[in-house]
């Protein structure tokens, strides 16, 4: 059980970007390789290979004018039994740029989680984000056996909110209307098919163009596709929502939403990281 506040500060220019400060606190780590390229990379850990019953972890990014940071995880966020909360912050100055990109998050039976994360972006600054919430462990027959999971995005542009996103998954017996003693079986039943979702949101004048296209090409997508996409306009940007039967399959969607984003900005944040 812990409680902790890091925080990274990162700064650049067109041509290369650094973390200039950088400070963990308690289980939660702070990597940050030298990748070629000009991002700075940022890659969170825990010590403790997930998040026990207790964790309250927060993560604060500034970016400066210029810069560009990838921020991302050492591997899926595995949600343990229990009450645990997490919180990023990311506030992207004139100019610059953010990935933030971590891996699935995978909560256990019984797991109590809820996640925010908060972007405010100057008014020409750019972001890529990705959040993505798997089922848990469907292999040990906990598909989305979680207690309760709460993940709430919200991004702001110039100070005005843009994106206020929530997903809600609620287990307990009798949430959601479900009978006592039948929360967990119907949370699985209202995914249906899906062992995965994700939402990807491209917003700032970098990775404009490939919003546009991305829109675009749902017009070819199935909707019956183990892999469903949709999309709506979002200010100079979009916002995607992809849903799968399996987690490497919402993973590939991802990748290939956000793609091309990510290459326009120099920084593919599934790529070798060391």
């Amino acid at each position: 059980m812990a409680s902790a506040f890091a925080s990274v500060t990162v700064r650049g220019d067109a041509e290369r970007s650094s973390v200039h400060r950088a400070r963990p606190a308690g289980p939660l780590r702070l990597l940050c390789p030298q990748r070629p390229g000009r991002a700075a990379w940022v890659v969170a850990g825990n010590l403790g290979g997930g998040l026990v019953d207790g964790d309250d972890l927060a993560l604060d990014v500034t970016v400066d004018a210029g810069a560009l940071c990838v921020v991302t995880t050492q591997a899926s966020t595995k949600v343990y039994r229990g009450q645990t909360r997490q919180r990023t912050t990311v506030r992207v100055a004139a100019g610059g740029a953010a990935i933030v990109a971590p891996d699935p998050v995978v909560p256990f039976r019984g797991a109590r989680f809820a996640q925010t994360t908060t972007v405010e972006l100057a008014a020409d600054a750019s972001l890529i984000l990705v959040d993505t919430l798997t089922a848990g462990r469907v292999a040990h027959g906990e598909r989305w056996s979680a207690a309760r999971v709460d993940s709430a995005v919200t991004v702001s542009i110039a100070g005005v909110p843009r994106l206020i996103d929530r997903v809600v998954l609620d287990g307990e017996p009798g949430a959601n209307g479900a009978a006592v003693g039948t929360g967990v079986t119907s949370v699985a039943a209202r995914m249906r098919r899906f062992d995965a979702l994700a939402t990807c949101v491209l917003l700032g004048p970098a990775v404009a163009a490939c919003a546009a296209h991305q829109l675009a090409a749902l017009a070819r997508s199935a909707p019956r596709a183990p892999a469903v996409i949709a999309g709506s306009p979002l200010a100079d940007g979009a916002v995607f929502r992809i849903a799968g039967e399996r987690v490497e399959l919402v993973t590939a969607a991802v990748r290939a939403v956000i793609g091309d984003a990510c290459r326009a900005l120099g920084a593919v944040p599934w790529q070798r990281r060391w």
